[in-house]
């Protein structure tokens, strides 16, 4: 039960992203449609992609004994870049609905990268993988859903404070996975 929880901030961590951008949208773009829209497209990538890792992990992790190593060098990668986005991002609102076409397209695989390099971590915490990914996306969508309105009232101010929070918490999963 207890990885279950450590899944839940893990999930918590890769939303900041999504979050983050939905707070952006939010502040022009608070509708039902494009709530949904997003919040459907970034959590059903946030489901897929650490399935993916993790078939790669697994099947990678055979030939190769220190996957754990690589499991936490991954998600400390993973926070860096998002500690580096968040200190160059700027608050300002978008001018356009980019939860359409080629846009939304382009905002999931951005938002959801990190939950590729998850998956293969969790890989080699050899977890349920199929809850742990359902969980996340779940999660996700909830708080991409959450961005939206949050964006509208608060003008994206927060943004890059969500994503810190979600990088400390990536760095400290990657630190029990050296350990453990």
């Amino acid at each position: 039960m207890g990885i279950y929880i450590e899944v839940l901030f893990l999930a918590l961590a890769l939303s900041a992203d999504a979050f983050s951008v939905a707070l952006g949208v939010g502040c022009r773009f608070s509708g039902i449609g494009t709530a949904c829209r997003l919040s459907l497209s970034f959590g059903f990538a946030q489901f897929l992609m650490p399935l993916t890792g993790a078939l790669l992990g697994s099947a990678l992790g055979k030939y190769f004994d220190g996957m754990k190593y690589v499991a936490a060098v991954i998600l400390f990668l993973i926070a860096f870049k998002m500690v580096r986005e968040a200190r160059k991002g700027s608050d300002t609102c978008l001018d356009e609905d980019p939860a359409r076409g080629w846009k939304l397209l382009a905002l999931t695989l951005a938002t959801s990268m990190d939950a590729f390099g998850v998956g293969f971590s969790l890989a080699a915490m050899q977890i349920h993988i199929m809850l742990s990914s359902a969980i996340i996306g779940v999660v996700c969508a909830l708080c991409t859903a959450a961005g939206i309105y949050v964006g509208r009232a608060c003008m994206g101010f927060i943004g890059k404070y969500a994503t810190y929070l979600g990088a400390a918490v990536l760095i400290v999963i990657g630190i029990k996975t050296m350990v453990v």
